[in-house]
């Protein structure tokens, strides 16, 4: 059997984590076992404030970004086509109608009015919400037609729902919990498709799984308590289900399901916070699965297919913690190329208004010399906006210097002749590199008879307006001698 695999998201926003790590586990099950991984998009839910169509370029390219392209999809075509659900609005009513055909089906005449008046006194009674099953018999259904086109004036619409068996069992094989058994006299009989012609999620993805030829589906846990309902629709028309696999929950570090209150959820804020593909992927697949080596962390993309198996996802809820994502992406950031980082790096000073846009020749050759001695401290790329600031923006003391900074160390008594004999120096100095510019450092302070922290710490404070920063020397060459000696006349002038 050659596996086939489907990644079906909804056009509702950028997505979510959850809708991330589901694309990622289906890509790398194809990727193992060989096979067609396919994208559809689940566009049926028209709510208003839900359906967001401008979602649809995240969708296409959070898949871009991580690199797990489908083989078919809606921007590739494919064999198995249309993959946008609103295209295929003929094929669900169709099988709707041999549902009714079957018996497996009904049409129901209610209207919302009495639906909600319905739930209100089952909620009144403490009873469970659900359908009574009013339009289920023919005789309830003509009934309520009949009240229904008199009350309208004209011929009523009506939503098709499942007729759920009433007694026995509907059993869902899950490949990671094993069998779940429902006993079918607690499912309510779900609306398959709604009075706009539009199916749900129930009628739409069996009709689509089976056409598509979709072997394997693997979706959030938090499907599993519909799975009922779904594979009743599947056993429905007689076919043969796919194979089930509900990952766990993903929750926030107060083991409550993952939401805004918790940080970041969407791929866009991951994107614009600079977390590379290659972290933010190594990530999500250990959420919820495990290599069998619980003291490793980082695995090549590579070492992931080969040992990517859906035995190693878990049946316990995971826990999205954001500070081991800071860590992962920035051991990335560090292995990956300088070019690439400084490439990376570029859209986020260009966003701060930092460089321009294009940037110019002398703030790419800034950017080249600094972003690489920021590295080492960077977790996410859009740190390179503070930690850059004091080296693209004028600095003219007292603006922008941090004021604890200049109180411990442009207010020592030898500041002023420190900071001259430093203009005088680096005036002169032949060769503007890290290393002369650490013995110039070093032997102003040894004829000052100062500590070596003494004369750096003072220094770097007036040079950026800061404690903290790349290392001295790589930082004054970085900047230049121009823009040194500007900002330590400026200080020299003010002290």
């Amino acid at each position: 059997m050659q596996v086939r695999v489907r990644y079906a998201p909804s056009p509702t926003g950028s997505p979510h984590v959850g809708n991330l790590r589901t694309a990622i586990y289906n890509w790398l099950l194809v990727k193992k076992l060989g096979g067609q991984f396919i994208a559809r998009l689940e566009d049926t839910d028209r709510t208003p404030g839900r359906y967001m169509p401008e979602g649809i370029w995240d969708i296409e390219e959070s898949l871009r970004y991580l690199g797990t392209l489908p083989d078919e999809w809606w921007v590739s075509g494919g064999s198995t086509g249309p993959y946008i659900q609103s295209e295929r609005l003929a094929l669900y009513q169709d099988h709707a109608d041999k549902l009714i055909a079957s018996g497996h089906a009904y049409r129901c005449y209610c209207s919302r009015e009495r639906l909600e008046a319905m739930r209100q006194e089952q909620q009144a009674k403490g009873v469970p919400t659900g359908y009574d099953r009013c339009c289920r018999s023919d005789a309830g259904r003509e009934e309520m037609r009949q009240r229904r086109l008199i009350e309208l004036g004209s011929e009523p619409t009506f939503v098709v729902r499942l007729a759920m068996p009433l007694d026995g069992q509907t059993v869902v094989h899950d490949l990671v919990k094993g069998d779940i058994v429902y006993e079918n006299r607690t499912q309510d009989d779900q609306v398959l498709l709604k009075t706009d012609g539009f199916p749900t999620y129930f009628l739409a993805c069996a009709v689509d799984d089976h056409l598509m030829g979709v072997t394997h589906v693997i979706r959030g846990d938090d499907w599993l308590s519909s799975a009922a309902k779904f594979v009743a629709v599947i056993n429905a028309f007689g076919w043969d289900p796919p194979a089930l696999v509900h990952p766990p929950l993903i929750l926030g570090p107060d083991r409550k399901k993952l939401s805004k209150r918790h940080g970041s959820t969407q791929f866009t804020e991951f994107v614009d916070q600079g977390y590379l593909p290659e972290a933010l992927l190594n990530f999500l697949v250990l959420l919820g699965w495990s290599a069998g080596d619980e003291n490793r962390e980082l695995f090549s993309l590579p070492e992931l297919i080969e040992r990517f198996s859906l035995e190693g996802i878990s049946e316990h809820p995971a826990i999205f913690d954001y500070e081991k994502l800071k860590w992962m992406n920035g051991m990335y950031i560090r292995q990956s190329p300088q070019g690439r980082i400084i490439g990376l790096c570029m859209p986020h000073l260009q966003k701060a208004g930092l460089i321009g846009t294009p940037p110019s020749e002398s703030e790419i050759e800034l950017a080249r010399k600094f972003i690489p001695l920021e590295i080492e401290r960077m977790k996410v790329l859009s740190e390179i906006v503070v930690m850059a600031e004091p080296f693209f923006k004028e600095l003219h003391f007292p603006a922008g210097y941090e004021e604890k900074a200049v109180t411990k160390w442009l207010k020592v008594e030898y500041i002023k002749p420190l900071l001259q004999r430093e203009i005088e120096e680096f005036t002169n100095l032949t060769d503007w590199t890290p290393e002369n510019l650490e013995a110039l450092v070093r032997q102003i302070g040894d004829d000052m008879e100062l500590k070596f922290a003494g004369v750096i710490h003072p220094t770097r404070v007036a040079v950026t307006g800061r404690t903290v920063g790349p290392g001295l020397f790589e930082a004054l060459w970085a900047l230049g001698r121009e823009i040194t000696l500007q900002r330590l006349q400026s200080v020299c002038d003010a002290v």
